[in-house]
């Protein structure tokens, strides 16, 4: 096994999308002969950014059971142990928040419209990307040091994205964002704000929604 850090963008997709869903056992990455992308910081900003800003072109050669994977295995810290391209600074800051603006074309433009009307709080059974999508914020590697010169810019950057999730008319979606915000809420004021924006226009949202909000707004989300 290798650490993979010279794949174009075209191999890095393949790399990472390209491998079938097994029927039985745990997804390929976690073999214990499997190679694992681990690119420079500054470059695995620029390959997330561009896959994320063209998600449904990008990946529209692959299966939603092997995007969830292909996901998983990216973004989430439990699978590749932990990613630094959010908190070195060696990326410079508007590329990190840059980031965060192609997370919210994804959720738009690919989760959104694959998402079943299904909540992960509730252990409701959903589409395959259902999942993945509830549990974003929980993976994904976020938190900036606050000695971080780009601290500001980057942390504006995820909740203005938490924001635009939010704002989606997909029940998946506006529970991940309501999720995020809950891990966020403790430590930013802001998070509340956002939520109260919610309140203001979720008149038609469903019951279990708003009741998850108040929760999140407490900070008080699993």
């Amino acid at each position: 096994m290798a650490a993979r850090s010279d794949l174009s963008f075209d191999e890095f997709i393949e790399f990472q999308f390209g491998p079938a869903v097994r029927m039985h056992g745990n997804a390929w990455y976690f073999d214990l002969d499997a190679d694992w992308w681990e690119p420079e910081p500054r470059t695995g900003i620029a390959y997330l950014t561009r896959l994320f800003s063209s998600g449904p072109e990008v990946l529209r050669r692959f299966s939603d059971a092997q995007i969830a994977q292909g996901l998983t295995g990216l973004v989430d810290t439990s699978a590749i142990g932990g990613q630094p391209w959010m908190f070195d600074p060696v990326t410079p800051a508007e590329e990190r928040a840059g980031l965060w603006r192609a997370i919210a074309t994804f959720f738009a433009e690919l989760l959104a419209p694959r998402c079943s009307p299904t909540l992960g709080h509730l252990s409701d059974e959903g589409a395959v990307l259902n999942g993945r999508t509830y549990m974003w914020w929980d993976g994904f590697p976020t938190l900036t040091a606050p000695d971080d010169p780009g601290h500001e810019a980057v942390d504006k950057a995820e909740l203005d994205c938490l924001r635009a999730v939010l704002a989606l008319d997909s029940a998946a979606c506006q529970e991940s964002a309501l999720h995020g915000l809950g891990h966020w809420g403790r430590r930013e004021p802001r998070c509340a704000e956002i939520i109260d924006r919610y309140f203001a226009a979720a008149a038609p949202a469903r019951p279990e929604l708003i009741a998850y909000a108040e929760a999140a707004r407490s900070g008080c989300i699993l």
